[in-house]
């Protein structure tokens, strides 16, 4: 009997995943519980568990396909059934253990007719980094297992003696073969290193995940001449899209890939003038070469988010300063105790609690307002926000609670979640149930700006450059250290009078602190 593995519905409104590796191949079997997949979701990276034990009949989706829930991952078939055929080849291969398996099966698949049956396990298992961060061993399969049309597995065997005896006979049947399986030819490449295909992989002192060696492969870089930035010297789909960058574009005095000069004289062979780069391949339109890149992963996430909040709401944008001068002397007359903490006290969390104590003055800014604009939906939790820039594009990790949380616990929890945010090991519980957002852009430069409402949420603290101007105070010039603030809001919800109390509020508590111990804040 076969199975077909839907993508499950796991909640907290995730529609789609994109596959960022298998962790099988096409006639593994499998026992309940074995990781099938890695799936990116909604910024988090997610282990896919099979629902039972059998072999893998079919893959449905390849490495780096977006599958939507309720969409057939994979096609599994009861090893009941075929248990004759399938059990010896699996016991002679893994040394008799009952361990989780990854010796291909040969040809034979049989097909049953497919059984709808209701999944009750666990979906998310662990939350980890993603492969090109991750501490995951790489698969035993080496490069081919990264393909995934896995039936071509079978075919690398018979590959190898083609490209040997290559002195005569068999020149014609090489080309021939090439087509046929696209995995073949990957290997080819890297003869320099010891031969073929194979299991063997004779870069073993070479650290990278079997996606990461597909890319380097698929980009034509030479994975053994790459320094890993990763964990123990791990190489990274980075460092492997910064190598093909510099072979793309001739930096570094290496030969361009695609000359920008006449079309013409682009190398014949390879039929149209495309040449992979690190996120896609150069081609040419009548004014010159142009890439076309891939859009996936955190960027595609957050390009939806933003699309839907703006195409969504009415936003306008309020903005106004705050003279954090005093906050600059506590921080400094503090510094050597929240050093002895191991904390760095930024501006950052003295806004959030700032703005904890001015959401509770005003709670239409935590709130949501329903689809049917029949009714809005107020918070009486505080879950701030903070909108963290990473090398995989923007995500907004969110400080449960931060009305409870003293700023020293504010400040040690922005350190935590911006690390597991670059890292890209943070939790969907971390991404989730956020009621306002704070964007400090300022960190990088800029004064004021217009920032986009983290929909469903209903306003947005923007915090600018902080700098020394010459203010005048009771007649007099003097320098103080000021911040500027944008406020963007809903304005269905929320009227310009009410952000502008807000704003005033915040600033409130920026310029004199003392005003959040006294409130109890």
């Amino acid at each position: 009997m076969a199975y077909e593995f839907k993508f499950p519905d796991i909640g907290e409104g995730i529609t789609e995943g994109e596959i960022l590796s298998w962790k099988v191949q096409e006639g593994d079997v499998v026992v309940e519980d074995q990781t099938l997949a890695e799936l990116e979701t909604d910024k988090a990276v997610v282990e896919m568990p099979s629902p039972k034990a059998g072999r893998i009949v079919r893959l449905h989706a390849a490495e780096g396909d977006i599958v939507a829930v309720g969409s057939v991952l994979v096609t599994i078939e009861d090893t009941g059934t075929g248990a004759a055929e399938v059990a010896p080849a699996r016991v002679a291969a893994p040394a008799g253990e009952a361990a989780p398996v990854t010796v291909a099966a040969p040809a034979g698949k049989p097909q049953g007719p497919a059984v709808e049956q209701p999944y009750s396990g666990s979906v998310v298992g662990r939350l980890e980094e993603a492969p090109e961060e991750g501490a995951e061993p790489p698969e035993p399969v080496g490069g081919p297992a990264v393909t995934p049309p896995t039936p071509a597995a079978p075919a690398a065997p018979a590959t190898p003696p083609a490209p040997a005896p290559a002195v005569g006979p068999p020149a014609p049947p090489a080309p021939a073969a090439a087509p046929t399986a696209q995995a073949a030819p990957a290997p080819a490449p890297e003869p320099a290193s010891g031969g073929p295909a194979a299991a063997a992989t004779p870069p073993e002192e070479v650290l990278a995940l079997p996606s990461v060696r597909a890319l380097a492969k698929e980009l034509g870089v030479d994975i053994t001449k790459i320094r890993g930035t990763g964990t123990g010297g791990r190489i990274l789909k980075q460092d492997v899209e910064d190598l093909a960058q510099v072979m793309a574009y001739g930096v570094g005095g290496m030969k361009p890939a695609a000359a920008a000069g006449t079309p013409t004289q682009a190398e014949p062979t390879a039929a149209p003038a495309q040449t992979p780069t690190p996120g896609g391949i150069v081609e040419q339109d009548p004014y010159g070469a142009v890439e076309r890149v891939p859009f996936r992963g955190v960027r595609r996430t957050m390009a939806k988010r933003m699309r839907e909040s703006v195409s969504t709401q009415a936003q306008v944008t309020a903005m106004d300063q705050a003279d954090v001068t005093v906050i600059r002397h506590i921080r400094e007359k503090e510094r050597e105790v929240a050093t002895e903490r191991g904390v760095h006290l930024t501006y950052l969390a003295f806004a959030i609690k700032a703005c904890t104590a001015a959401l509770k003055r005003f709670p239409r800014l935590n709130a949501s307002l329903a689809e049917s604009g029949e009714e809005y939906v107020v918070k009486r939790y505080y879950n701030v926000g903070i909108a963290v820039d990473t090398r995989s594009g923007l995500v907004v990790p969110n400080i449960k609670q931060a009305d409870r949380k003293s700023i020293f616990g504010i400040a040690e929890e922005i350190i935590e979640l911006v690390k597991k945010a670059e890292d890209r090991t943070l939790d969907l519980a971390d991404l989730h149930g956020g009621t306002f957002t704070i964007t400090n852009y300022g960190a990088i430069g800029g004064t004021y700006a217009t920032p986009i409402v983290y929909y469903p949420e209903v306003a947005i603290l923007g915090m600018g450059r902080i700098g020394e101007i010459p203010v005048v105070r009771e007649g007099q010039v003097v320098p103080r250290l000021i911040l500027p603030l944008s406020l963007t809001f809903d304005h269905r919800l929320i009227d310009g009078a009410e952000a502008a109390r807000f704003l005033n509020t915040i600033v409130g508590y920026l310029e004199d602190p003392d005003l959040l111990l006294l409130e109890g804040a």
